[in-house]
């Protein structure tokens, strides 16, 4: 007995030495998913079906350095105007509230923070509409590419809401929409519009009205997600548009349409019409 436990011990010694030689020593943990960039969620409220949130987030995640190489650390957070933005969208009557249903609470402001631990794994975070706080729990996807969840509220909200969440990540508008749209004129044009998203997330849209008259708009400004606000002149006078982009919210017939509105007054603000894919 003692002789056979005196050559267990003489092949664990060896075999902890070929280890040792080989480099191996405690496993290094598997790298978290990088998913920063444009994300939207959408959240369906259990108190009103009828309508949904959608957030649109410029995602930041924080760095670590692992080996002299940077890697994600799974810190999510988005903050301030060009980073996330709030809409309300209604498809039934075709409305977008921008800046959200929710009245602020507390100090007002939106803002995204959390963290995820791995892929198909939790991604947790609160979210800040208008000052009311959401505390949001779910999965990332295997694939880091979109996201499933539920919501529920702070105690000290003015929105006392609860809901399910899902999240995907976006792609940059690019394309050419057409249809009818109301100029800061008051006249409503036959236009084309194309449109243009640089890697800084600037939107550039170059509008031609080609009925009843010929003028043309070029405006620009901030992307966030499905989101944008994007500025121009028009007969030497500043204008402003905040837009949103959906598949059949905001067109009702199941097709992707953007959704203008002149926020050039923005105590007033004015549907301005839906522009869909042009054909080509």
């Amino acid at each position: 007995m003692i002789r056979r436990i005196g050559v267990a011990a003489v092949v664990l010694v060896a075999l902890a030495a070929t280890i040792s030689c080989s480099g191996g020593g405690p496993m290094a943990s598997a790298p978290l998913p990088n998913i920063a960039g444009a994300w939207e969620f959408e959240a369906t409220s259990n108190l009103n079906s009828n309508t949904f949130t959608g957030i649109e987030a410029a995602l930041q995640e924080g760095q670590t350095i692992v080996n002299g190489m940077q890697q994600a650390n799974g810190q999510i957070s988005a903050n301030g105007a060009s980073q996330i933005a709030i809409v309300e969208v209604n498809p039934a009557n075709n409305t977008v509230i921008f800046g959200g249903g929710c009245a602020a609470s507390g100090g007002g402001g939106n803002a995204l923070t959390g963290s995820i631990q791995s892929f198909a794994g939790p991604f947790n975070f609160s979210l800040t509409e208008n000052g009311n706080v959401f505390n949001v729990t779910g999965t990332i996807s295997a694939d880091g590419q979109s996201f499933t969840g539920t919501y529920s509220p702070d105690s000290s909200n003015t929105c006392p809401d609860t809901g399910t969440i899902t999240g995907a990540v976006v792609p940059k508008f690019a394309g050419t929409y057409g249809g009818q749209l109301t100029l800061p004129d008051g006249v409503t044009y036959d236009v084309t519009a194309a449109m243009s998203e640089n890697s800084s997330s600037v939107l550039t849209i170059n509008i031609q009205a080609t009925s009843p008259n010929t003028v043309a708009l070029s405006v620009t400004g901030p992307a966030t997600g499905n989101a944008f606000l994007v500025q121009g002149t028009y007969q030497q006078q500043q204008v402003t548009y905040e837009g949103y982009f959906g598949v059949q919210t905001t067109t009702g017939q199941n097709a992707p349409g953007i959704y203008f509105v002149n926020a050039t007054n923005s105590a007033q603000p004015s549907y301005a019409g839906t522009l869909v894919p042009a054909l080509n």
